[in-house]
């Protein structure tokens, strides 16, 4: 919890130079979960770009609750977004992440540091592809683990069965949401998964 608050510091302090922001100002994402991102991103700087934009992925939720976190580094706004996770890290599909895989074919989401790369379509439509740059993520390109849009990701799967469906290991979103992630994050964006 220290490290974490001490990275929130050191970032507002810092990394705007003398035009301090306040991140999260209404409280949306848990400090310490937002502190381990920050402390992530300023770990991973030559992997990814300053692109304005950290995400932050909160597995501790709910599938039913805004669990993806846009934050706007330099408003320090946030936008949250429902977001599914991988079939294996739920094997009674509660609705709760209960664990994290990097192995192929566990169908688990993995955690870690990520930076988002080229779009592409697939059999999901348009997509995003993911880098992996922790030990925990390192084999997501060759597992697939990517951003898409799905089925079971749309408000009206929510409605019926009270949570949202999951994947093989993506991140996925509703078709509206997907556009407003793929317009809003540019490539070389730090992604933070964790729980």
């Amino acid at each position: 919890m220290i490290r974490s608050l001490s990275a929130l510091a050191f970032f507002a302090l810092t990394a705007l130079g003398a035009q301090a922001v306040t991140l999260d100002p209404q409280g949306q994402i848990r400090p310490e979960l937002l502190g381990e991102a920050l402390a992530a991103q300023e770990s991973h700087k030559a992997d990814t770009r300053e692109t304005g934009r950290l995400v932050v992925v909160d597995y501790s939720l709910h599938s039913r609750e805004p669990r993806l976190y846009i934050v706007n580094l330099q408003t320090g706004d946030v936008a949250a977004f429902r977001a599914t996770h991988g079939k294996g890290s739920d094997t009674d599909h509660d609705g709760f992440l209960d664990s994290f895989s990097n192995e192929s074919g566990s169908n688990a989401s993995p955690e870690g540091a990520f930076v988002t790369a080229e779009e592409y379509i697939g059999q999901h439509g348009q997509s995003l592809r993911l880098d992996g740059l922790d030990a925990t993520n390192s084999a997501s390109r060759n597992r697939a683990i990517v951003i898409h849009a799905a089925g079971y990701a749309e408000p009206e799967f929510l409605a019926q069965h009270g949570k949202l469906g999951r994947s093989n290991g993506c991140i996925a979103f509703s078709e509206a949401d997907l556009k407003t992630f793929l317009s809003d994050v540019p490539e070389g964006s730090l992604i933070f998964v964790g729980k």
